[in-house]
Formats: structure tokens, C-alpha cells, sequence
């Protein structure tokens, strides 16, 4: 009997730890980790509303009055696009890298920035804002990962970023931002043996810092390219069908742009040569 006594008294106090430990660790997360965003006391941000993304900010200052335009800036990426934002999100500007660290704790570089759009999130890393152009370009590339996942089932959304040559060109482009000129580029090209063969691009997390800014000028550069030689409203529609079905991508290339992939990447390249 004073076993069984004894059993439960240490049961019991055993459940009530375990309780207490999942209680602590949820409170935690919520103040200082991953579950941050869902926090209702986002207590150093500046609360900023619009239409459809609510934006928090630490340490507001001139450079970043970008955050007071994000209306003007979802209507234009609706626009490039030709999509619209289905679900409302958020947006966290941060200030300092251990920020990025306790909130992205699976990030290899504290200075990301990155969507997060299964949950409706994006956070701006500190390199952003430290950068000379400000937030706004980096701010345009994850709205515009945003915008496309949100049209897309989450499924066919991890495709697409196994696989986001386009995504990755299209955010590239529209951002404004290129890490090289297209001289730059393409002599960088031909010293790291890039062919023009392929557009297959690995995850970015397993990715160098130097082999991240060649690659996304790549992509950058051939959306750019097919733009200003097929029009706008041509990838558009290949961008509607690409999000619908990644794995056709190639059929779909033919159908829109009356060309396969490999001919079309061998203009591309022949363009840097000219």
C-alpha cells in the first residue's frame, strides 16, 4: 500500500513538472523564440497596420519609412505578378542578430532575411537595414515569395523552393537589387564554370554566400532577359502555370514562350556575349 502511495505522490508530482517544463518552454518561445510572432506583447516594436500585413519594427528611424508605404507596395507586386494576396501576414523588421537567432534559430547566417509563408510570416534581418539601400529592396524580394506561395498549395510551394530558378529570378528582378553587374556576372559566369544548362538550383541554406549571389544573379538576369525579349505578360502566364504544376516546368517553357528551356538558356547566354 505505501508503494502504491508512494507511486502516485511521485506520478503526480512528476506530471505536474512535466507540465511546468512544457509551460516555461511555451512562454519562452513566445517571448524569446519562434513562436515570437504570435506574442501579444511584441513589447521594443513599433506596431504599424495596412491592408493586409500588420508591420512590427525596433528602432524606427528615416531610413526605414518604407514600412509607412507597404499599402503602395503590396499593389504593385499584385500588379508584377498579376496575383493577389489571399491571407492577411506579418512582418518583423529586427534590429540585432541575436534577434534573428533566437527567432530563426535554424538559419546559418544571423543576418537573413526570409518568408516564412506556411505561417504567414517575414522577418528582415539586420543586414538589410544595414545595407545603403535600406530595407525596401529586400523587403520587395519576400513579399514577392509571399505573394506566390500564397497562390499555390504548400505541397506544391516546396517544389518550387527545391526547384525556385523562377521565384527566386522573379523576386530578384522586381526587388530591383543585383549583387553584380551583368559584366560582372557573366565574367564571374565563366570563372566558376557556369554554363547556361541549367537553371536547377540547390536550397539556399546549403548554399555559400558567394555561390547564393551568383546563382541569384543568374536567375535575376535570365527573368530580366525574358522579360525585355518576350514581354511581361508572358511570364506571367508561365509564372501562373508554373505555380500550379513546378514538376511541367519545361513543358510548360514550350507552350508559352514557342521554345524548349536548353534553346532558350542558349540566347540567354549568347546575350552576355554580344
Amino acid at each position: 500500500m505505501k508503494k502504491k502511495i508512494k507511486a502516485i505522490f511521485t506520478n503526480k508530482w512528476l506530471r505536474y513538472l512535466i507540465l511546468l517544463l512544457v509551460f516555461m518552454g511555451v512562454i519562452s518561445y513566445l517571448f524569446w523564440g519562434p513562436l515570437f510572432p504570435w506574442n501579444p506583447f511584441k513589447i521594443g516594436y513599433q506596431k504599424i497596420e495596412s491592408s493586409k500585413a500588420t508591420v512590427y519594427i525596433s528602432d524606427l528611424t528615416e531610413k526605414d519609412s518604407v514600412v509607412y508605404r507597404v499599402d503602395e507596395m503590396l499593389r504593385e507586386e499584385e500588379q508584377f505578378h498579376s496575383l493577389n494576396y489571399v491571407d492577411d501576414f506579418k512582418i518583423f523588421i529586427l534590429d540585432k542578430d541575436s534577434d534573428i537567432r533566437r527567432f530563426l534559430p535554424w538559419l546559418r547566417s544571423p543576418g537573413y532575411s526570409v518568408s516564412l509563408s506556411l505561417v504567414n510570416v517575414i522577418y528582415i534581418g539586420p543586414m538589410a537595414r544595414k545595407s545603403q539601400t535600406g530595407i525596401e529592396p529586400i523587403l520587395k524580394h519576400e513579399l514577392s515569395h509571399l505573394l506566390i506561395d500564397q497562390n499555390t498549395t504548400f505541397a506544391k510551394a516546396l517544389k518550387i523552393h527545391g526547384q525556385g530558378w523562377l521565384t527566386e529570378g522573379i523576386a530578384e528582378y522586381y526587388s530591383g537589387r543585383s549583387f553584380y553587374g551583368k559584366s560582372e556576372f557573366f565574367t564571374l559566369a565563366k570563372m566558376n564554370d557556369l554554363y547556361f544548362t541549367s537553371l536547377y538550383e540547390k536550397n539556399p541554406l546549403k548554399m555559400s554566400t558567394e555561390e547564393v549571389k551568383l546563382k541569384y544573379a543568374y536567375y535575376r538576369y535570365f527573368v530580366e532577359f525574358l522579360v525585355e525579349n518576350y514581354g511581361m505578360e508572358k511570364l506571367q502566364d508561365y509564372l501562373k502555370r508554373y505555380i500550379d504544376n513546378p514538376d511541367a516546368y519545361k513543358d510548360y517553357f514550350v507552350e508559352v514562350y514557342a521554345m524548349n528551356l536548353d534553346d532558350i538558356l542558349q540566347k540567354y547566354k549568347t546575350s552576355f556575349e554580344e
